[in-house]
């Protein structure tokens, strides 16, 4: 929209924003066109932004009578610096375009149909307004189909998973994409094996990371063990980090699952991220996932064979969230619970400054439930302690368990 300050001579002199080119959606509401498509290609579930209703389709109407009053006030206003609002120029249906070029992508022959995609992702890539016509399910069917039969392909599914990638849909269209390519999970899984650049990897984890937000238990129950190997290769490689934690956490509470992801070294390589992230979400999303690997003996094995495991745990307390806060507490309360009597594990929380930390969260507020487990975690510590040369000291006030 076009912003004009209003003349001193007017009663009250404010910018004013001019639409330029308005155009009415399914609820009636009309809107400048610039503006609406940008709202719809940023956000995830399509909806109107006055009613909050969900929209059958992305169908822009012109409304060509309001322009035209439009075009009036700013040339009666002309002599006020108001500039004139050109009729929109007559452009060829974008869609139209877009629908052709994917029905060449899936049906030519190889080269040229390379060549489409590298159109369509240029498409893409020139404005917020083009996404749109990309967000509905003809569109998104071609593309899944794509994958499904180019999974060979390195050049065909990489151009693919970049315009996915870039393309915003929403929850609705992609559980429609899901429910209509059950095995679409399995070929971005494979697909990830194949990619040769970090950015395809990159992308093609993310939009399986969004698959995975809106998919069944099925999907999440049954997991191949290669993903865990990829999985684990991401976060060695610092590659889509936080999709790669997200994909660990939709995973994480199914016990093969936990065990899959421990064997292939996920526990490592997300304590080494802790080690060295500063970056607050990343470091909340890691605290998660290792509080869910955590919940097996196998995982809280290699926590402790980990030289810095404990200590980036107890690093980590009152520096990154309160969510962050529970997850580090449920951490080491998982394992004192389990390693009961493991004097060499005690002495090497004590040490690493993690008991200072659980003291100083008695002190500072928070979770009924994880300052209960912080006293569980004390009194099993003092109970280890007992009838040793060493001397667990807690700081007064905190010696009634």
């Amino acid at each position: 929209m076009a912003e004009i300050e209003v003349p001193s001579d007017f009663l009250c002199p404010i910018s004013l924003q001019i639409m330029r080119d308005p155009v009415t959606i399914s609820t009636g509401i009309t809107y400048d066109r610039e503006s609406i498509e940008k709202w719809l290609s940023s956000c995830k579930n399509l909806s109107c932004p006055v009613t909050k209703q969900a929209l059958g389709g992305i169908d822009l109407t012109p409304n060509h009578t309001l322009r035209r009053v439009i075009q009036g006030w700013c040339s009666l206003n002309n002599r006020h610096g108001v500039e004139q609002i050109p009729t929109p120029n007559s452009e060829d249906d974008r869609g139209d375009v877009v629908k052709l070029i994917l029905k060449e992508a899936v049906k030519g022959p190889r080269s040229s149909r390379l060549e489409c995609l590298k159109r369509l992702k240029d498409i893409v890539a020139e404005s917020e307004r083009n996404k749109i016509y990309f967000q509905n399910v003809e569109s998104m069917e071609c593309l899944a189909s794509i994958l499904k039969e180019d999974e060979d392909e390195a050049a065909i599914v990489e151009e693919t998973i970049e315009i996915i990638s870039n393309i915003n849909s929403s929850t609705a269209l992609l559980k429609h994409i899901l429910t209509q390519n059950p095995r679409l999970i399995d070929t971005l899984i494979s697909i990830i094996t194949i990619t040769k650049t970090s950015k395809s990897r990159a992308a093609t984890i993310a939009f399986l990371s969004s698959l995975y937000t809106i998919s069944d238990q099925t999907h999440k129950t049954f997991t191949k063990e290669i993903i865990f190997v990829q999985l684990t290769r991401a976060l060695k490689d610092q590659i889509a980090t936080k999709p790669t934690l997200k994909i660990l956490l939709h995973l994480a509470p199914f016990g093969r699952n936990r065990i899959k992801a421990v064997k292939n070294g996920a526990v490592f390589h997300v304590v080494e991220l802790l080690l060295h992230s500063s970056n607050g979400r990343e470091c909340e999303l890691a605290m998660a996932v290792l509080d869910r690997l955590c919940e097996c003996a196998e995982g809280r094995a290699e926590l402790l064979r980990h030289g810095g495991g404990m200590a980036v745990v107890g690093r980590k307390i009152l520096r990154v969230s309160n969510l962050g806060n529970e997850k580090a507490v449920r951490i080491v309360y998982n394992v004192c619970k389990n390693n009961v009597g493991n004097l060499g594990v005690v002495e090497e929380m004590v040490e690493v400054g993690v008991v200072g930390k659980l003291c100083l969260m008695l002190q500072v507020g928070g979770n009924l439930k994880t300052k209960e487990r912080i006293k569980e975690i004390l009194h099993l510590l003092q109970c280890v302690f007992k009838g040793t040369k060493c001397v667990l000291v807690i700081p007064s006030g905190f010696d009634r368990f």
